[in-house]
């Protein structure tokens, strides 16, 4: 990443006219996304320091919508933000996540990223591009447990959906070893008391903006 593109792109967080579209694409209080903003560009986290520009701007995208969906005060944002962020994949579209698969689970801030970069792929723009929906949520009201959901459609597919926790998921032992598979039906519930949900259209419209944001600058994605 040149410093040109780290520029460019604080430039545009800190401007209220993006944080006031952003809340508006969002469909949220302005007051809550430009706290959540504003924190996380007061304490260095954004814009970060890859040297990627798509990737810079996914992570940078990433964290700003995990700290919007924190619903903490402005000065747990961060902290809250970074639980969010590193929580790992548990459970992946029915099949229980364990790292006796060889390796740890990816991390809701990774997959939030591959997210928003593949929304800027061409591909994406082809015929029926899949459709994705994130959620955040807690356990109680000090979130002690959280909770991250990547929900995906695609046309002729069933939903497949990704579960994040900040600790291992407790599954019952299965019989001789691991489950192979979970089946998780619409009756299916995380034990939570409370969350958000940006719902497909809404978050692509934020995924854009933030493209929009930069486009003809060093940070642009195209």
């Amino acid at each position: 990443m040149s410093d040109r593109a780290s520029v460019a792109r604080k430039k545009l967080y800190e401007v209220r006219g993006f944080r006031r579209e952003a809340a508006e694409r969002l469909n949220l209080d302005p007051r809550m996304v430009n706290d959540a903003i504003e924190a996380l560009a007061v304490a260095g986290v954004v814009p970060c320091t890859l040297t990627d520009n798509a990737q810079a701007l996914a992570t940078d995208g990433a964290w700003m919508l995990l700290g919007i969906g924190s619903r903490v005060r402005p000065d747990a944002i961060t902290g809250q933000t970074a639980r969010f962020a590193s929580m790992t994949l548990q459970i992946d579209g029915g099949r229980p996540w364990s790292t006796k698969n060889g390796s740890p689970g990816a991390t809701f801030e990774n997959e939030l990223a591959a997210l928003f970069r593949e929304t800027w792929t061409p591909a994406h723009k082809a015929a029926f591009p899949p459709v994705q929906g994130v959620g955040l949520h807690w356990s109680d009201g000090q979130g002690t447990l959280l909770f991250g959901t990547i929900d995906r459609w695609e046309r002729g597919r069933p939903q497949h959906r990704k579960i994040f926790a900040s600790e291992p998921l407790r599954i019952p032992q299965a019989p001789g070893g691991e489950w192979d598979f979970i089946h998780l039906d619409e009756s299916f519930r995380l034990p939570t008391v409370g969350g958000i949900a940006f719902s497909p259209l809404p978050l692509l419209g934020f995924i854009e903006l933030l493209a929009e944001g930069v486009e003809k600058t060093a940070a642009s994605v195209y």
